[in-house]
């Protein structure tokens, strides 16, 4: 057997795991700057469903030996971009680019399904990827209703 830095199940599932740390720090930044409050509720909802997500992924990748990544991944752009003064893009813009960040993590759980063994295919296909595609359909819902 290779080892388990190596394994590919193991690699895809902290792929995972860094892009819903990554969405928390966006959420969490995104919470901050937009000015409406029930926007900022449906937002903070949203980031606690991340949240969960991070944690049983985090179980996971302890379970079967691997290493915790030690930094965020492909959302770490947004996050980065709302800390250098984003904030004045305003609560639509906002909320439209986590919508595009949700649709590219939807995809990241949608591909690569092949590397898991029974345990993690249904870890990832029946928890945590119907939990994804709830969060991209609560995200587009908000973007649509927000006029501005």
């Amino acid at each position: 057997m290779t080892a388990t830095t190596d394994r590919k199940d193991i690699q895809k599932l902290k792929h995972l795991l860094q892009d819903e740390m990554s969405a928390v720090e966006s959420y969490d930044q995104a919470i901050a700057a937009v000015k409406n409050d029930a926007t900022k509720a449906e937002l903070a909802d949203l980031n606690s469903g991340h949240k969960s997500r991070v944690i049983k992924l985090q179980a996971k990748v302890t379970e079967l030996g691997g290493e915790l990544p030690e930094n965020s991944g492909l959302w770490g752009k947004f996050a980065k971009l709302l800390e250098a003064g984003a904030s004045h893009l305003g609560d639509k813009v906002i909320v439209g680019t986590l919508e595009e960040c949700e649709v590219h993590h939807l995809a990241a759980y949608k591909s690569g399904l092949e590397v898991f063994d029974e345990a993690e295919h249904k870890l990832v296909f029946s928890d945590l990827l119907p939990a994804q595609q709830d969060a991209y359909e609560k995200i587009n819902k908000l973007h649509t209703s927000i006029h501005h």
